[in-house]
């Protein structure tokens, strides 16, 4: 049974959930939201490789011509990599994470001078 502070706490999260929608679903299609978000990024110097499943892949990519790619760094993650360490790459796969079935996320880990995964 759920205590009050419980539900009130998931009430709260729904809440601030309805509120960031329309910063997080920018249109009803995902393909547009997806370009929109791509230009609000840019706008902040985001670098960003971007391939739409209906693009040409690129020349010698060996990626598949339906194939959906969307890279970003920050200007705070480039500057993050190139001082605190930029000779190690960490790499992690995980899928199904979203309504589309076999979306790979990739994420990237540069290790500091320390040791530790940033």
């Amino acid at each position: 049974m759920l205590n009050i502070n419980t539900k009130k706490k998931k009430k709260k999260n729904q809440i601030a959930y309805t509120l960031d929608y329309d910063k997080i679903r920018l249109h009803p299609d995902d393909a547009i939201s997806t370009k929109l978000l791509i230009e609000q990024l840019a706008a902040q110097n985001t670098l960003i490789f971007y391939k739409d499943k209906q693009d040409c892949a690129l020349i010698n990519s060996r990626l598949p011509e339906d194939a959906f790619v969307l890279c970003l760094q920050t200007s705070f993650q480039l500057d993050a990599f190139w001082r605190l360490g930029n000779n190690f790459i960490g790499i992690d796969a995980t899928h199904n994470i979203t309504q589309y079935q076999n979306l790979l996320l990739f994420t990237i880990i540069a290790r500091d001078h320390w040791g530790h995964g940033k």
